[in-house]
């Protein structure tokens, strides 16, 4: 058992592009023992908060994803953005779900949130654009956008915003192919027709505000050919809906201490949110 597992993790650490053995087995053991944890708890707990916070005070980093060379899995623990503390915590959530509490089935899973179809084959493979992320896992049956039931609001929306700016993409600079590969990915999000909560609406109560505590919250925003600029997850607390997210202001994963709204009102490029439930878990 010792050989294979020392097989697997140095197999790990070429595929997955992490630092060096040591690790990637001090993440197994981290990951295994939150996994154990979550499990033991009460049935009606939500999860996605319980995963959530267990990462608060993490420090923030940009750019973790795109590293040079093959595409390849990156897992990270030690430092989150936004995304991959959302796609961290949903991966932990399924992997619980599937009652196989390894480091291997997370892994495993967070490749499947992460990459179209649950496939890495190239830059274009991951799902790097919100809008593209959520409807290619609500094919895997793992969310479920609810904004169009909470919301009337909507506007068209056109993604092209990585093939406008490709210098800002290390993958993309000085790579066309790449970029073309991009730009038909953004060829099927043309003036599709998007539902969001305006943010003067996230001042409401829960009851005029039915949003659950663990759901994917996105901000949307009016800068040209982007669908969000921001997630976390919801977390209500004495009645005002607060964000749990990687703040790049803060530095760290954080439970904001003022409300969304608060958040939101005075950032111009800000319009709203999104909302989206993991499925088949308690809220």
């Amino acid at each position: 058992m010792k050989m294979k597992l020392s097989f697997f993790l140095i197999w790990s650490a070429f595929i997955f592009n992490l630092p060096t053995q040591a690790s990637i087995y001090q993440d197994s053991i981290k990951v295994e023992k939150l996994l154990h944890t979550g499990a033991s708890l009460p049935s009606d707990s939500c999860r996605t908060l319980f995963y959530g916070q267990a990462f608060l005070d993490k420090p923030y980093a940009a750019g973790t994803l795109e590293t040079k060379g093959e595409e390849r899995l990156v897992v990270r623990l030690d430092s989150l953005d936004c995304t991959t503390f959302v796609e961290t915590v949903l991966a932990l959530v399924l992997t619980e779900q599937e009652n196989n509490l390894t480091y291997r089935a997370f892994i495993h899973n967070l490749t499947r949130i992460r990459y179209r179809n649950g496939i890495i084959n190239g830059y274009s493979s991951r799902l790097h654009y919100f809008s593209d992320w959520v409807k290619n896992n609500e094919s895997k049956g793992f969310l479920h956008e609810r904004t169009q039931d909470l919301s009337h609001s909507s506007h068209p929306l056109t993604l092209s915003f990585m093939t406008s700016h490709p210098k800002a993409y290390p993958a993309l600079k000085d790579n066309p192919l790449e970029v073309e590969k991009m730009r038909t990915i953004e060829a099927q999000w043309q003036d599709k027709i998007i539902f969001y909560i305006p943010k003067q609406r996230l001042d409401q109560p829960i009851k005029e505000l039915p949003i659950h505590n663990g759901d994917i919250l996105a901000l949307t925003t009016s800068i040209k050919g982007l669908d969000v600029v921001h997630m976390g997850f919801a977390c209500w607390i004495k009645g005002k809906l607060h964000l749990l997210h990687a703040s790049s202001a803060k530095g760290k994963v954080i439970l904001d201490s003022v409300s969304l709204y608060e958040y939101s009102k005075n950032k111009n490029a800000h319009t709203g949110i999104r909302v989206i439930s993991v499925c088949a878990f308690p809220r």
